[in-house]
């Protein structure tokens, strides 16, 4: 009788304990129908996000090319404007040899000699207005190359050069570009302004070295002939000439402009 009882309540105990695990298997299969289905609602989700974003990017594309590019106005409307713009010229212009491979036949140049040394400056490398002055030393000779890059380099350049050399000096000038003022370049030559061309162009050399400006210390810079030239017509009639093509570095621009 005792056996018949534990048989029965091991039954029991057993049917009691059986949904149990019904239950736990069952969650166990719905988790893994239910995982597939996850996966794939994700993977639309990261597709959909992506194909917004490339359509984005088409967009913006699509946008930037049918922006049209900023246009200047004519020269001739910049003629009588006032366009302050102080920059230091380049001192310390690095030259290449005669033989260079750097520079075209056909490019023109601007070139000068003084004391039998000839040079050449390439002239594109001063069609800009940060690199529109080379203050330059010659044998000790200081000499300054300027240019007015406001107008094309085929439109008689040479009516827009001016070449200035110190004749008391042994240092670089302090020159460089001011700006223009009814239409024309302004230059400045240490604490002072000019017109580029057809004004006279005043430097002090502190002689007695006691920071006054005195008259006989005060010397007008000449102008140095020049020409403007084919870099092949030059190199014909100067051998020896070495040629700056723009490399150099940028001087001091006085504190008091």
């Amino acid at each position: 009788m005792s056996n018949d009882k534990e048989i029965s309540a091991n039954e029991t105990d057993a049917s009691e304990q059986q949904p149990s695990t019904s239950r736990v298997k069952h969650s166990t299969e719905d988790s893994s129908m239910l995982s597939p289905a996850v996966s794939k609602v994700g993977l639309l989700i990261a597709v959909f996000f992506a194909g917004l974003v490339a359509f984005g990017l088409v967009v913006l594309f699509m946008t930037v090319l049918k922006e049209e590019p900023m246009k200047l106005g004519p020269m001739e409307e910049y003629e009588e404007m006032d366009m302050p713009w102080i920059t230091a010229g380049i001192i310390k212009p690095q030259t290449e040899p005669a033989d260079t491979d750097q520079i075209q036949p056909n490019q023109k140049v601007i070139g000068i000699t003084l004391e039998n040394k000839a040079r050449a400056y390439l002239l594109a490398a001063l069609d800009s207005v940060e690199r529109t002055v080379v203050n330059d030393v010659i044998d000790g000779t200081p000499v300054s190359i300027t240019y007015y890059p406001m107008e094309s380099l085929d439109n008689e350049p040479e009516k827009r050069v001016r070449v200035f050399v110190d004749e008391h000096g042994s240092t670089a000038l302090m020159m460089g570009l001011m700006g223009t003022g009814d239409g024309k370049m302004k230059i400045f030559c240490q604490e002072k302004e000019y017109f580029q061309l057809g004004s006279k162009v005043f430097v002090w050399h502190d002689t007695d070295e006691d920071g006054k400006e005195d008259p006989d210390e005060i010397f007008q810079l000449a102008d140095l002939e020049f020409e403007v030239m084919n870099w092949e017509d030059w190199k014909k009639d100067h051998p020896e000439t070495d040629v700056y093509l723009g490399r150099g570095t940028k001087g001091e621009t006085p504190t008091n402009l």
